[in-house]
């Protein structure tokens, strides 16, 4: 019996891509791209030229290079981070330029917590409108000034870290901050987004601050107008966090598209110019877990609630406690105990209608069409149980003093 070919031969192998009889030429398939397998290509390749490039050994893997503060009181115990992690990221709106949409310096008018759920390779996002109804202590009571206006100004983060783990019962593992300039020179930094505009952003018509509707590759300058204009909504700032989710999905599948000195840009730009208190040795792991993810895992919420006033009169967002309570147990609280509504420290103004308590969306819903903030995910089988694992942690973070310092 003849030996087995070789596959790298000329002349051996599989015949399969052959020509025509009598033409022995091999023709090359192209596979289809796995979008999955490029962005852990791509990213294990950043993270080892980073590496490289900082020279950093162990003790500097395992540093807080980025100047974050310490929130470790409001984080949960090491044995669940393991498991799953809290993420708040937060887009500071430190914009002097009066145009803008408003001058006041550093409202956080984006606030998500990312809950990362390393077991089953899932991550969920919820979006806390800025307008988000907080209490009296503020004047005007919203969750976009308890940042930059709190107790705590050398480090302003952990005012907003303290008030959502107080009133969400929710530890905070981590943050991530980016102000409006980053954010814009991160996006032109991997060459714009690629995403369908539904409809005509006029941001600043008389300025040409215009976007077209249809597919548009959107610049830094543009991608911002997108997520800041709600002028236009019937909504007001409701239809800016749907919009917003309409972005994010783009950018993550931007993102599978990059190539590796893209990536290297963009992780330089946003060594200097981002804060957070994750080590090099965190960015690593995670980035190696959201390779991972099935953009169809990926799922984005809106704090349940309903626009409405507060006792002053301000237009607000007030909060719905039982079902939020029944999100975060849900959602991100995939290993510890449920939380009642009774032991958040929400106030909830008014519960008049319920047309905003089911908002979830997943990532490649939104990729497919879907309409943003119209539910596409309560009638699916929820996979995750609210009741964690059974060790009865504290699910509310491991400080228990909340307080400003």
């Amino acid at each position: 019996m003849a030996n087995r070919p070789n596959n790298n031969s000329n002349g051996g192998g599989d015949q399969r891509g052959r020509g025509p009889a009598g033409n022995s030429k091999r023709l090359r398939v192209k596979k289809p791209v796995n979008k999955k397998k490029r962005l852990t290509i791509i990213l294990s390749s950043v993270l080892a030229v980073v590496i490289l490039l900082c020279g950093v050994g162990y003790a500097l893997l395992h540093t807080n290079l980025f100047g974050g503060a310490d929130i470790t009181e409001y984080s949960s115990p090491k044995k669940i981070q393991d498991k799953s992690v809290n993420i708040l990221v937060c887009g500071i709106d430190n914009d002097s330029d009066p145009a803008a949409e408003h001058t006041e310096n550093e409202l956080t008018d984006v606030i998500m917590i990312v809950n990362f759920n390393f077991e089953k390779s899932e991550a969920t996002i919820l979006q806390v409108p800025r307008d988000t109804y907080i209490g009296s202590d503020y004047p005007s009571g919203k969750v976009n000034a308890v940042y930059a206006h709190g107790d705590n100004q050398k480090e302003k983060i952990k005012n907003l870290v303290g008030l959502l783990n107080d009133q969400f019962a929710l530890p905070i593992d981590h943050y991530v901050t980016i102000t409006m300039e980053t954010f814009r020179e991160a996006i032109d930094a991997i060459g714009g987004i690629d995403m369908n505009v539904p409809y005509q952003i006029d941001y600043c018509a008389p300025e040409g601050k215009i976007i077209p509707a249809g597919q548009q590759k959107l610049t830094g300058q543009q991608a911002e107008w997108f997520v800041r204009w709600r002028d236009g909504y019937a909504e007001g700032d409701i239809g800016r966090v749907k919009a917003q989710r309409l972005f994010i999905s783009a950018a993550m599948e931007e993102l599978t598209t990059l190539n590796s000195s893209q990536m290297i840009k963009l992780v330089k730009l946003c060594y200097d110019k981002v804060e957070t208190d994750l080590t090099m040795a965190d960015i690593l792991a995670y980035a190696q877990e959201a390779s991972k993810l099935d953009l169809a895992k990926v799922e984005m919420y809106m704090v349940p609630g309903e626009p409405t006033y507060s006792d002053d009169g301000l237009s607000i967002y007030g909060i719905h406690k039982d079902e939020l309570a029944d999100l975060l147990n849900q959602k991100f609280r995939p290993h510890t105990d449920d939380v009642l509504a009774e032991n958040l420290n929400v106030i909830e103004v008014s519960h008049e209608y319920d047309y905003y308590d089911q908002n979830g969306n997943s990532i490649q819903d939104l990729l497919d069409g879907h309409t943003p903030g119209k539910d596409s995910l309560s009638d699916r089988e929820d996979t995750t149980s609210g009741t964690g694992d059974g060790s009865g942690e504290d699910s509310s973070g491991t400080g228990s003093d909340t307080g400003e310092e």
